[in-house]
């Protein structure tokens, strides 16, 4: 068992074999984690759009 670092911050208890590639990966995953950046391998979320609807065009009456 491990704590594994989570992309949120958190750690979580994991049964996992432990071999040199899993250790690269967590000691990649702790830098990311100390510098704020996405997690290695991870895809970055993708940016929401705001759609905008269609405006209509209205006559105003100009006359008072």
């Amino acid at each position: 068992m491990d704590r594994v670092p989570q992309a949120d911050g958190t750690y979580k208890w994991e049964l996992v074999d432990v071999t040199q590639d899993y250790l690269k990966e967590r000691a990649a995953k702790e830098e990311a984690l100390r510098t704020g950046t996405p997690f290695p391998g991870s895809e970055p979320e993708p940016k929401k759009t705001v759609r905008r609807s269609k405006v209509s065009k209205v006559d105003e009456s100009t006359n008072f």
